[in-house]
């Protein structure tokens, strides 16, 4: 039986059973069971990544794997808005919180298609890498903070030619305020910088690629995203020993130079290199991928499905703009300027955004907006020629 603590809610197309302390309180409790309404936009991404990669998934059963499943927020929307996904296995260690997951399927009559457990994390997705069940073509990860310690287990548990999804909401450490827990997590140096964001999802898809290769696996990032706290990367996944021994091509460091602001990405990490522009020492961030983040197609075709699908998600959040933005970012550059941080150097008000990229295309150089966040945009002029230009 549900307690009387929990109540019905609706998001997207699903009626979900959720704590009621949790849609009044600032901050969602873990007790009874952990649901957070504000995180409704990573899950309504989700539910379009997965709808637009269903039909690329070869292997049948077509399955998806929540190792922390809570009440069931996601792998509930998918089990109803992504029909094409047959089986949907749900596990959280937290039974009241499983129990009103089960409930919950009844109410939206994907009863049948959904499996239900209570295991620890690493012992669900390990069963998935045996012969008594099945791997998954898509398993999402949602932790509480790093994601660092499943990375390996989750690995083994996905279908070659699947997708893994990986959520980091341990943003301090990744954003440089803990350097060395973030070494140990993450195998690589953080900076607290202007375009913290990339560098922190950068060091996530480096920390993945890496035991990948271990592996024997390939892993390619096709979409990510920044939103509040959440940090969140879908990668597919490949076997070739050919491309996991070429891992260091995509992987590097960042120089950042905190006096002039001058960045850029290098292969190798040579220690206490100064600055070509103010002859300052660069600070450097990295192991960290540097290569692309975004697959272009596959992002075109989540529009597409956005704009045309009757079954996706209505109410989206402004997804499509974030969408387009992604489309044309030149995620081949591991970092961005802020329009605000270039007004204080300058010590202006800030230009517009299409103002400053504008400018920057007048005279030959790449420029675009970053989808993750508002005032920033990527070129590869320098700081000194930036600061040329808009003066």
């Amino acid at each position: 039986m549900i307690s009387s603590e929990f109540v019905e809610t609706i998001e997207g197309k699903t009626r979900l059973l959720v704590p009621a302390s949790s849609l009044s309180g600032k901050v969602p409790p873990k007790v009874p069971a952990f649901f957070n309404p504000s995180a409704k936009l990573n899950r309504d991404i989700s539910v379009l990544v997965y709808k637009t990669f269903v039909p690329e998934i070869k292997k049948n059963p077509k399955t998806f794997g929540d190792p922390f499943g809570g009440i069931g927020a996601r792998a509930l929307r998918v089990a109803v808005e992504v029909p094409e996904l047959e089986q949907i296995y749900i596990n959280d260690i937290n039974t009241v919180a499983i129990d009103a997951a089960k409930k919950a399927a009844q109410i939206n009559l994907v009863t049948q298609k959904c499996t239900f457990t209570t295991q620890d994390v690493v012992g669900f997705l390990t069963n998935h890498d045996s012969k008594n069940y099945e791997r998954f073509s898509i398993v999402d990860l949602d932790p509480f903070g790093s994601p660092s310690a499943y990375v390996d287990c989750l690995l083994r548990s996905v279908n070659k030619g699947g997708m893994v999804s990986i959520t980091a909401t341990d943003t301090a450490v990744l954003s440089g305020v803990h350097p060395q827990v973030c070494m140990r997590k993450y195998y690589g140096k953080p900076l607290n910088n202007h375009y913290a964001r990339e560098t922190a999802l950068r060091l996530i898809v480096s920390l993945i690629a890496l035991i990948a290769a271990r592996l024997d696996l390939v892993v390619r990032p096709i979409f990510v995203h920044a939103n509040l706290h959440y940090l969140r990367a879908y990668l597919t996944v490949s076997v070739s020993r050919s491309e996991a021994n070429s891992v260091f091509k995509d992987i590097g460091y960042l120089r950042d130079c905190m006096n002039c602001g001058n960045r850029n990405a290098i292969a190798e990490y040579n220690k206490g290199e100064p600055c070509e522009l103010c002859r300052s020492i660069y600070r450097f961030a990295g192991y960290l991928w540097i290569t692309r983040l975004f697959d272009k197609d596959f992002v075109k075709k989540m529009s597409y499905l956005l704009d045309t699908d009757d079954d996706v998600v209505a109410q989206m959040g402004g997804l499509n703009k974030i969408l387009f933005t992604c489309i044309d970012e030149l995620d081949d550059i591991p970092f961005y300027f802020l329009s605000d941080e270039i007004a204080s150097r300058l010590r202006t008000n800030p230009n517009p955004l299409q103002k400053i990229i504008e400018k920057l295309h007048s005279i030959g150089y790449r420029a675009s907006r970053t989808s993750l966040d508002p005032n920033g945009f990527k070129t590869d002029a320098r700081i000194d020629k930036i600061l040329d230009l808009l003066k």
